[in-house]
Parts: structure tokens; C-alpha cells; sequence
């Protein structure tokens, strides 16, 4: 494990009852693939299958560079400029938030994709 903050946590267990895994991280960045925590899980994820979604208080610069390890969509838990200070004091609330909308636009992803399949299935 690259961090021991994992340490104690059967990984390999909980990925294999997974359908998605949302991870997170101070910021995502190009240092990300080098040995963070998310490109750790989002490795392990990718070999079994599992798509991962990681949350961030900030996307830095080469953020996008996570896609290549394996992270299929990222995003700012942090939704209107503020300090980072502001963001610590909220982090909590922000990161239940953010959780939220990334689980909606999931959601939403799934219901079109529903709706297509209805429509294909009815030859429309």
C-alpha cells in the first residue's frame, strides 16, 4: 500500500464487491499518478473492473493527466470561490455535497442510458 492510511483496510475485498468507487484527495494534480492514494486504489479498481470517481478540494495543475491511471472522472468538492481556510472549516459539508451531485449526475448518466436501451428495444 502506498499510504498507511490504508493499512488495516481489505482493498482487494471491498473492490471486489464494488460497482463504483468514489475516492478523495486534498488535490488532484500531476503528482496524483505519482504515488497518491487515488491512483493506488484507481489501479487496483481498474483491474477488477470497477470505475472510480475521486474527489477533490482542488484540481491542480495536470489534474487531467488521472484519467491515464485509471480515474474516470474527477471533480472540485468546492463550488464558489472561497479561502482555504473557509474550505477546512466546511470541509465536511462540502464533501457530502459534492458526493451528492457527482451520485445525481450518476443517476441521471443511468437514465439515459435506460431510456436508450427502452427506445432500441421498441426499435423507435
Amino acid at each position: 500500500l502506498l499510504d498507511s492510511g490504508l493499512a488495516g483496510f481489505d482493498l482487494n475485498g471491498l473492490l471486489k464487491k464494488a460497482d463504483l468507487v468514489i475516492t478523495a484527495e486534498g488535490a488532484i494534480d500531476f503528482q496524483t499518478p505519482r504515488g497518491k492514494v487515488p491512483a493506488e486504489i484507481a489501479w487496483r479498481a481498474g483491474n477488477m473492473g470497477v470505475p472510480v470517481v475521486a474527489l477533490a478540494g482542488t484540481l491542480g495543475k495536470g489534474a487531467q493527466d488521472v484519467y491515464d491511471i485509471g480515474i474516470d472522472a474527477i471533480a472540485s468538492i468546492v463550488p464558489i470561490p472561497m479561502s482555504l481556510e473557509q474550505a477546512i472549516v466546511d470541509g465536511e459539508r462540502l464533501l457530502i455535497e459534492a458526493t451528492e451531485r457527482m451520485m445525481r449526475t450518476l443517476l441521471l448518466g443511468a437514465s439515459i442510458a435506460a431510456r436508450k436501451i427502452d427506445k432500441e428495444s421498441y426499435n423507435w
